[in-house]
């Protein structure tokens, strides 16, 4: 399967994932009977992702901020191995530490048809999402942030964790998911 011919395209119509099963009960339920009220009050745009004119996968984009404490900011600074270390001039660091919100962009859902999983597809989605988010001229945006789903059969956590995501706040046992977030400027892309 060739993943540059994967087609990304804002959807308008819901109803073409009708027939669309990643094979994870709770999120196949939230796509056919959730999402179409998501899209249409804002809360969400959502785009296709097609392979041979089929949907392969599905995902939506929301506005976010992402909210870091000092000790946070600091430890992204101060670990030299992170690939979420953001490319910031030295000018601009007191002032980044400064901050109470970041702009971020939120991946607020992303499924793979189950046949398709495994093969790649939701690691290149992620990443054609980073490369979107930092070519629009839209608004400033430093982040991606994901709530990734943890359910007792399935965990996004070591998913997104391939894709240089990192928790921003300890598991919640209340909790069916994990925040987490990928910079999108990181250092070792701009030395």
């Amino acid at each position: 399967m060739a993943l540059n011919s994967l087609t990304i395209r804002i959807l308008d119509n819901v109803s073409q994932l009708d027939d669309f099963n990643c094979g994870i009960k709770a999120m196949d339920d939230f796509i056919h009977s959730g999402l179409a009220n998501s899209v249409r009050n804002h809360y969400c745009n959502l785009y296709s992702v097609t392979l041979d004119n089929e949907i392969v996968a599905m995902f939506s984009l929301s506005f976010d901020s992402l909210e870091l404490d000092l000790d946070s900011l600091e430890e992204i600074l101060d670990n030299q191995s992170s690939s979420n270390k953001p490319n910031l001039s030295s000018n601009y660091v007191d002032t980044f530490l400064s901050k109470h919100h970041y702009p971020a962009l939120e991946i607020s859902y992303l499924a793979v048809k189950e046949n398709y999983r495994r093969k790649g597809i939701g690691k290149a989605v992620v990443d054609s999402i980073a490369e979107m988010a930092q070519r629009q001229k839209t608004a400033g945006c430093m982040f991606l942030t994901v709530e990734a789903y943890i359910e007792e059969d399935y965990s996004a956590v070591p998913f997104y964790n391939a894709c240089h995501f990192e928790p921003c706040e300890y598991k919640k046992p209340d909790k069916e998911t994990l925040r987490m977030f990928r910079t999108l400027f990181p250092k070792n892309d701009h030395q």
